[in-house]
């Protein structure tokens, strides 16, 4: 240890890019599985729908509020096509995916099983790239047969167990499909020029369709919820912003490759959360079928380290 001008120099200099991109992956790893786990807890004493619109329009309203303080007002305005884009991106991601799964927790499918669900999504955008004419490798498609083994292995395995009611597992399988619609037509849609612009549009337009949905579906709520519920409802909130923040800054300056090890780490700290704090049991179908999904994540990612992937936005 020397010491310059009365200082103490450590023996060598402490890089602080390397040390935040470590904690912005802790932040996406953690809390991106973690949201899975806090759902389920949620619906346990809030209606499904009313909990996810309330939480999405109150995160959209903080987006917006963060950006227009610190671009300016005038960054939140965009063409009436790329509202429009917004509109469906948020149809598809906000409310048929991450709508679905709230929905599907509420109703029996465990918090786990949930997550390893929707991890079938990546394989489901392979299959959407044979529309533009697009041929995958040999090890994509390996992966896609992989992933299908796994969904079997889930489902028909799962009937034997808690946590995997059919006809709701089959709702998460589905909303795997909308988020893999919402993540290949992205790219190809007119959109605000700023990222977070475009989240704050999506939060907000899914979170008053979600709360509407609720609400003509009867859905009620006396907001006489127990403590811990409004903090982790808070929590779901806060998630919304911070973790997409960490995943945009991420992608300005980590290799994608790093990045995109979310789409195995989450579906595991979701299980490990579920089974620490909600006393989900960790069944042989999610020990092995969970395995075989992530092994086809895996392949199919494996060619598409170039492409930076939508986040889950739960």
């Amino acid at each position: 240890m020397s010491t310059y001008a009365g200082r103490v120099r450590a023996p060598w200099p402490v890089r602080r890019e390397p040390v935040l991109i470590g904690l912005g992956m802790l932040v996406i790893y953690v809390v991106w599985g973690s949201v899975y786990v806090a759902i389920r807890y949620v619906v346990e004493d809030v209606p499904a729908l009313y909990s996810i619109g309330l939480r999405y329009v109150v995160a959209g309203l903080l987006l917006s509020s963060y950006v227009a303080a610190r671009r300016g007002p005038t960054v939140l305005r965009a063409p009436r096509r790329a509202v429009l884009g917004c509109v469906l991106l948020a149809m598809l991601l906000q409310v048929l995916t991450n709508g679905t799964v709230t929905w599907a927790e509420s109703i029996g499918v465990q918090a786990g099983p949930a997550a390893l669900l929707s991890a079938l999504a990546p394989i489901a955008i392979v299959v959407l790239r044979l529309v533009t004419g697009d041929r995958p490798r040999v090890v994509t498609w390996v992966g896609v047969v992989v992933g299908f083994a796994g969904l079997a292995i889930l489902l028909l395995g799962g009937r034997s167990v808690p946590g995997f009611p059919l006809w709701p597992s089959l709702l998460v399988v589905a909303s795997a499909g909308c988020w893999a619609v919402g993540s290949f037509l992205q790219p190809r849609l007119l959109l605000p020029a700023n990222t977070f612009v475009t989240t704050a549009y999506q939060l907000l337009g899914g979170g008053l369709v979600l709360t509407a949905v609720g609400f003509g579906s009867g859905e009620r709520t006396s907001f006489d919820f127990p403590i811990s519920t409004w903090l982790v409802l808070g929590y779901l909130t806060l998630s919304s912003v911070v973790s997409y923040t960490a995943y945009v800054w991420l992608l300005q300056r980590a290799p994608i490759s790093l990045v995109s090890t979310h789409a195995y780490v989450n579906p595991v700290v979701a299980v490990l959360l579920g089974w620490a704090w909600l006393g989900e049991p960790v069944t042989w179908p999610v020990v092995v079928g969970g395995a075989v999904v992530l092994v086809a994540v895996g392949l199919v990612m494996a060619e598409r380290r170039r492409v930076p992937d939508e986040p889950p936005l739960t």
